[in-house]
């Protein structure tokens, strides 16, 4: 073979694995399916684990040759579902010797790959609680984040909770729903007749309501009338006694008696009792009022809560708070 030849079959095996290593640095090159490109990869089927795909072409026979987790399979086949996760020699090499890939996050790892294999014996609830268990022990590597791919780590294991969580809720649904439909049944029968009675003595509470205010407004009506009568008769008391040259002392005056207003004795079920209470009846001032309650904690909840709806929807230069950027993982 001449020099030119062998530099040329050099340069030929050199280039196979030019397009994984550009693929490394997140340099994709043109993918087309069937048509694989030497290099390591990792696939994973639907909700399962990652495994390593190692894909070459065979120099004796000219035919591409493909191993997936240490099993031979189809190359072409294996390129369309891995060509977009390339990995490094090293994480192939660890992941068939049984370890995790550098960005996983190991509890995630074992779990995903020990599903499907309950015997039937464990409980699934039981089973579950041991893997959110775990999975929470795990957050302590991720207490403080330096790195993106510890952040890519720490997302694995909430994606993985999260999973869990959703599990965990359907089965609940499941189990409850056949309750929820029979408690629904006896609703449907029940509810329309406790909300049309409660309807009729709410409306029946509102009558004799409005009778209580009336008389209590007639009451206050009353007390005024008496109290303007007396401050007349004073009035008209001290002027007959200004001619007089010695002053005596004025009657003490005695303020109308105030009196709750008496308990509802019905013939049929038990006593109402009438208690006084003063209602906001109209606001005529917005701004008074909400300085004046902007002090209460529940006002200054909601006020920073409109707040964030204002910035939520564009607006800018609210007054009276101070902003940040925030990054808000989702």
């Amino acid at each position: 073979m001449t020099a030119v030849s062998i530099g040329a079959l050099a340069a030929s095996i050199v280039n196979r694995w030019a397009w994984w290593q550009n693929a490394l640095k997140g340099n994709f090159g043109p993918m087309h399916e069937g048509e694989p490109q030497q290099g390591f990869y990792r696939t994973r089927f639907k909700g399962g684990k990652w495994e390593p795909v190692a894909i070459w072409l065979d120099d004796e026979t000219g035919k591409w040759v493909a191993y997936r987790a240490g099993r031979e399979v189809d190359p072409g086949e294996a390129w369309n579902f891995c060509r977009t996760h390339p990995i490094t020699k090293e994480a192939y090499d660890g992941a068939i010797n049984g370890q995790p890939f550098p960005d996983e996050d190991e509890t995630v790892a074992a779990q995903v790959a020990a599903s499907g294999h309950n015997s039937g014996e464990v409980d699934r609830a039981d089973e579950i609680a041991d893997q959110i268990e775990a999975a929470l022990a795990g957050m302590k590597a991720y207490a403080k984040i330096g790195d993106d791919a510890t952040a890519a780590k720490a997302l694995s294991l909430r994606n993985r909770l999260n999973e869990l969580s959703r599990e965990a809720d359907k089965k609940r649904d499941e189990l409850k729903r056949p309750h929820l439909e029979a408690g629904k049944a006896v609703d449907a029968k029940w509810q329309p007749l406790v909300k049309k009675a409660k309807a009729g003595a709410d409306q029946v509470r509102d009558a004799i309501g409005a009778w209580e205010t009336h008389k209590l407004q007639e009451e206050r009506r009353r007390q005024r009338e008496a109290e303007q009568a007396l401050l007349a008769a004073e009035q008209a008391q001290r002027e007959q006694q200004a001619d007089v040259a010695v002053m005596e002392a004025p009657a003490p005056t005695v303020a109308p008696v105030e009196t709750a207003p008496s308990p509802i004795k019905p013939t049929y079920g038990k006593a109402a009792s009438v208690k006084v209470v003063t209602v906001v009846k109209d606001v005529t001032d917005w701004p008074a009022l909400a300085v004046y309650m902007s002090a209460h904690p529940d006002m200054q909840t909601l006020l920073r809560q409109l707040a964030q709806r204002a910035l939520d929807a564009g607006r800018t230069n609210i007054p009276g708070i101070t902003t940040e950027e925030k990054a808000n993982v989702r």
